[in-house]
């Protein structure tokens, strides 16, 4: 998770840019940004250096990032943090949204502090910070540390898929789809599966191949949704690996390879657990026993490729 949501921060990391560029340092620290994005962290720090230590919002939040992620600096989370928090008290949506993350999950050497956490995310939320919608509406959704709030949850979702933001499309989705806080609408929430999809949500691929595979919200499409879920499966989402074996077990005229779904069975029995605990260990068993060994021998080759 960690690593998606920072790749979505990165993106609107100096959102908001014409706002602020009419001050000298900022506009600065969007040129060392540019820099940085260009690939030279080292011309990058030496630009943004001089600006954080002069108080300049974005440049802080610049080099608490190259410190979080040891880009043009040695990795040293503690001190990313410490540039974060400077410009999270000046309200810089980006830095707030890191400072919020740290202390949900108790990185940069802070300890866990959920309510601390949601407080952050909000006041970014509040400048339209589409992680940071997501993240929060999460939080309260799941009463993760603090409590349950439905409706502001839903608010700040509905926010966030009006900005475009990739988490809040994948979980307000599955809220339509499951009816959770809001009226079931298999339409709206496909339509939104595949939005979050090609923004890179992984789990986001796996449930749009299932709403396909159903014909949820939709026409059934079978070859699509074969594609989502191998989408799913390079992203080393396990459960889509399964999806795979199931769909081409349950329709062999289309999908005439039981080889191939063995193979696929075996790739996500061979994953992590899923975040929510569940994994696949014994599900292949009855399939490889009936395909036998020789063909068990060719899928454990082909599981290697995924």
């Amino acid at each position: 998770m960690k690593h998606m949501i920072s790749a979505m921060a990165v993106v609107a990391l100096f959102a908001g840019a014409a706002a602020r560029a009419e001050d000298s340092g900022d506009a600065a620290a969007l040129k060392a940004r540019s820099v940085y994005l260009s690939g030279d962290d080292a011309r990058a720090l030496a630009l943004a250096l001089p600006l954080a230590e002069a108080g300049v919002a974005r440049a802080q939040t610049l080099v608490g990032l190259m410190y979080e992620r040891g880009h043009g600096v040695a990795a040293d989370p503690k001190k990313a943090m410490e540039w974060f928090a400077k410009a999270a008290a000046q309200g810089f949506p980006q830095a707030l949204h890191n400072a919020a993350y740290n202390h949900e999950f108790g990185e940069g050497g802070l300890a866990v502090d959920k309510p601390k956490a949601l407080a952050l995310y909000l006041q970014a939320a509040a400048q339209d910070f589409g992680p940071s919608l997501g993240n929060a509406g999460v939080m309260l959704r799941e009463g993760k540390g603090v409590p349950v709030d439905m409706e502001l949850a839903v608010a700040l979702f509905e926010r966030g898929v009006a900005l475009s933001d990739p988490l809040s499309n994948a979980e307000f989705a599955y809220m339509l789809a499951e009816g959770v806080g809001v009226a079931v609408d298999l339409p709206r929430a496909r339509g939104l599966y595949e939005i979050a999809a090609a923004q890179g949500i992984p789990w986001a691929m796996r449930d749009f191949g299932d709403m396909l595979e159903r014909g949820e919200g939709g026409a059934t499409d079978l070859p699509r949704a074969m594609d989502y879920f191998k989408r799913a499966v390079a992203e080393d989402y396990a459960m889509a690996g399964f999806d795979i074996a199931e769909m081409v077990w349950a329709n062999p005229d289309t999908f005439p390879d039981p080889v191939a779904a063995l193979a696929y069975c075996l790739w996500a029995e061979a994953q992590p657990p899923l975040s929510d605990g569940t994994d696949y260990d014994g599900m292949c068993d009855a399939a490889a026993a009936d395909l036998g060994p020789e063909a068990l021998t060719e899928a454990k080759v082909m599981a290697s490729s995924f």
